[in-house]
């Protein structure tokens, strides 16, 4: 799978210092480039991809991916894959939603409502507080759609598995995530991801926008180019040979920054500097 992936994305092919992020159940991740490769996986649940959220589905006709939200009045504005009416959330609508709701103030950075808001969007539900999303009328499946707390602990936990991965595995190579020169996002979310609000949430790094590059199912892209090319299943051969395995689990620091990353964006605010920037210019609930 994560050769496949690092063929699709021709990380074997670059110069520059890659890491390859293939974001899902099962997140795996490569740190190198044309002469070296160190990868790693883990676990980070089902969330990217809809699973374990309550209105969560994956990346289909009726999908929310596209969120903004009036500050004014905190009404949502959404749009979905295909542009019909919604039936649930995707994997990148999740990031989207609640990147929105952490900037617009209506979420705080430990996943908790801001239940003081004059808004009937924010209500106590069968999972604790939710905000709705969409109201039944509007929707494909005849009910409220919401996003919860308890939705975004799980997100919360999934981008905390990757993040601390990440981070892990670049110190593992003597470096630090700042030295990235490229990095490359592959999972199965909806048409895009937005970088940026996938930065305000701590998932990925932050870096320059320039530096991150998103190709989809990058597993998939690269079978399709080994079924082309004799030589691209030969590449194959050489980039398993040349990729080191780093385990996670028997890393003490990896869980460490587990721990540290089940923030929005991070418990270190130097992590996340733009972030944090921007954060703490939103009014303080009481």
């Amino acid at each position: 799978d994560i050769v496949s992936g690092i063929l699709g994305a021709g990380v074997y092919q670059r110069r520059k210092l890659t890491f390859y992020m293939d974001i899902g159940t099962n997140g795996e991740i490569v740190i190198g480039n044309s002469d070296w490769m160190v990868t790693a996986s883990c676990s980070a649940g089902p969330a990217f991809e809809g699973g374990g959220i309550k209105h969560g589905i994956m990346a289909t006709d009726g999908a929310i991916e596209g969120f903004n939200i009036n500050p004014s009045n905190f009404e949502p504005v959404i749009d979905t894959i295909g542009g019909t009416k919604p039936k649930g959330i995707c994997g990148s609508g999740l990031i989207n939603i609640v990147a929105g709701l952490l900037k617009a103030g209506v979420l705080s950075q430990n996943g908790k409502f801001n239940t003081d808001l004059p808004t009937k969007r924010i209500r106590r539900g069968t999972d604790g507080y939710e905000y709705v999303l969409s109201w039944a009328p509007e929707t494909q499946i005849g009910k409220d759609i919401v996003i919860t707390e308890v939705d975004i602990d799980n997100l919360t936990r999934a981008k905390a598995a990757m993040y601390a991965g990440c981070q892990t595995l670049v110190k593992s190579v003597g470096l630090t995530c700042s030295k990235l020169e490229q990095v490359i996002i592959a999972g199965a979310f909806g048409s895009n991801i937005d970088i940026e609000k996938a930065i305000t949430i701590g998932l990925l790094p932050d870096l320059p926008l320039d530096r991150f590059i998103f190709i989809g199912n990058g597993s998939l892209l690269g079978a399709r180019l080994t079924s082309f090319s004799t030589d691209i299943l030969k590449d194959g051969e050489r980039v398993a040979k040349m990729m080191t395995n780093f385990e996670l689990s028997e890393n003490t620091d990896f869980m460490n920054n587990y721990i540290a990353a089940l923030f929005l964006p991070h418990t270190n605010a130097d992590e996340f500097p733009s972030v944090s920037n921007k954060l703490a210019k939103l009014p303080k609930s009481n």
